[in-house]
């Protein structure tokens, strides 16, 4: 079964929290290869000038460029910026920015903030496109949540990673709410906690947060009823260059839920094992 079938254009998640440290790249390294496991013809987008997710998987074939040349040039050949990673079905846009000269770019460009929404349109051959972003506010995060179909929030259950979430993330998607004016929509936010143990201290943060989401959110941001633990698996993943789930299958179920909560539509296709015949 062709499962591009499942969407006319490519579904974009966009991974985004203004706290530095949260595991945006482990996540999104992890969420892509599950897709990828399953089927799903399936992009990464490195967008931050720490190219966390660039290095995570090895490269089969390495494109000579990356992020720069994709927001730089309109009419960059794909081969030109898409790298083949050692996961079938996996590719990635590498970032090669690390002096930050996009930036800047961007924000002198008169369609800064929404060029990457218009870019990603001419590339329809994926069925998701995961992108990674920085730990901090930039154009290149709000490019990144115009362009998306979600917004995914992992959150540190620490005190003041939450009141960072709340300052800074929210308060980004509050201020993009502006371009609804201009025909845009705002993905849904999904948020989640992230590197979760069973501390009276950490059950106290997230009980703060889901009070919080309860109360003062609209459907628009959910928090949702899942978190990820913390477990010593996901470091050592990375040590190896492996998805979570392949290094040690006691986290298979996790991601898989991830998977399930982000993307409904494919949760068929991730109920089946991978390499399953479909």
């Amino acid at each position: 079964m062709d499962f591009s079938s499942f969407s006319k254009k490519p579904y974009v998640i966009t991974v985004a929290c203004t706290k530095g440290g949260s595991a945006k790249s482990t996540n999104a390294a992890n969420i892509g290869a599950f897709c990828a496991d399953h089927g799903l013809k399936t992009l990464l987008i490195d967008t931050d000038t720490q190219p966390t997710l660039s290095s995570y998987y090895a490269l089969t074939e390495e494109a000579p460029g990356g992020i720069y040349e994709f927001l730089s040039h309109r009419d960059v050949d794909p081969s030109h910026i898409i790298s083949k990673t050692a996961i079938s079905n996996l590719d990635l846009i590498q970032s090669n920015d690390p002096s930050n000269n996009v930036s800047p770019m961007l924000r002198n460009a008169p369609d800064g903030a929404i060029r990457f929404s218009h870019l990603l349109k001419s590339i329809n051959h994926y069925d998701v496109i995961i992108v990674d972003t920085r730990g901090t506010r930039d154009i290149t995060v709000d490019m990144s949540v115009l362009a998306a179909d979600v917004l995914f929030c992992p959150i540190l259950p620490h005190i003041l990673s939450a009141k960072e979430f709340i300052r800074g993330t929210i308060g980004m998607y509050q201020d993009l709410q502006t371009f609804e004016s201009f025909g845009f929509k705002l993905p849904p936010l999904k948020a989640i906690a992230n590197c979760v143990d069973n501390t009276n201290d950490v059950k106290f943060v997230l009980n703060q947060l889901n009070v919080l989401f309860e109360t003062n959110f609209d459907e628009s941001k959910t928090f949702l009823n899942f978190s990820i633990p913390a477990h010593v698996a996901y470091r050592e993943a990375a040590t190896y260059a492996l998805p979570v789930y392949r290094h040690n299958r006691n986290e298979y179920p996790v991601i898989k839920e991830l998977c399930c909560l982000l993307f409904p539509q494919f949760k068929t296709l991730f109920e089946q094992s991978p390499g399953e015949k479909r």
